[in-house]
């Protein structure tokens, strides 16, 4: 049994799945295997990813009900200790990142990891985003899915609500936090997010299903989420209008 799944999503996006490839293959660890999940592509994606099966690559392709349908698909092969979601267009920061998860997971006391991401905005531009810290959860998801590690027997039956078109990952996480306090958190980013993303695209629905998931999910009061969407508005705004001092107050220069 391999030490982590990575798990793939991907619809009609050769060249992401080919960046996220390259990424895996990277590697210096080794201990891994790698599920893709394609939602029947119709660019060339599918044949492509089928071609890539072999003794660490597992491929499915078919039509799917969306993102956290597929991510469910995913799970459902997985058989590593830990799960992690690297969609196509993501990868890990470099080809050192497996190892130096792999070294804290192989501590045995851990149930899920987090770390920092790095976000391309124009051209090779990264900027590094700081999470936020997990005893932040009740404001919103605190690291991007893609420098997040589960282990997978916590899991177990759980999977992404499908009814959620965006903030499923949040809502899945906030459950799964629910389940343990053995969390770790590595300062220092894990991945490359890719902000093409449909939840970059999706702002305004994100925010709203992330009301139901402090609501329904981690029991927030009502002044404290009202204060929470306000919060996300006026940020909305300034990343808008001021996107220079938004990056300046949010974001660390990438090395």
């Amino acid at each position: 049994m391999a030490l982590v799944s990575i798990i793939t999503i991907v619809r009609n996006d050769l060249n992401g799945l080919r960046k996220t490839h390259a990424s895996v293959l990277s590697q210096h660890c080794k201990d891994h295997d790698w599920i893709i999940v394609d939602g029947a592509s119709t660019d060339g994606t599918a044949g492509h990813a089928l071609a890539l099966v072999g003794p660490r690559t597992s491929v499915v392709s078919e039509p799917d009900k969306g993102i956290f349908d597929a991510m469910n698909k995913g799970l459902g092969r997985a058989q590593g200790e830990f799960v992690v979601f690297l969609n196509a267009g993501d990868t890990f920061k470099d080809e050192h990142t497996l190892e130096t998860v792999a070294k804290a997971l192989r501590s045995g006391v851990v149930d899920f990891l987090y770390g920092d991401t790095l976000q391309q905005y124009a051209g090779d531009h990264l900027i590094h985003k700081v999470a936020r810290g997990h005893l932040k959860l009740g404001y919103g998801m605190f690291a991007c899915h893609p420098s997040m590690y589960y282990r997978r027997a916590l899991i177990g039956s759980m999977r992404f609500n499908p009814a959620f078109k965006i903030a499923g990952d949040y809502e899945f996480t906030s459950r799964f936090l629910r389940k343990t306090a053995r969390i770790v958190r590595l300062d220092t980013a894990l991945s490359i997010f890719d902000l093409t993303g449909t939840s970059v695209q999706n702002k305004a629905r994100g925010r709203t299903e992330n009301w139901q998931v402090q609501r329904d999910v981690l029991g927030v009061p009502l002044v404290r989420r009202v204060a929470t969407r306000l919060t996300y508005l006026l940020t909305s705004v300034l990343n808008d209008h001021f996107p220079g001092v938004y990056r300046w107050l949010r974001f660390r220069v990438a090395a």
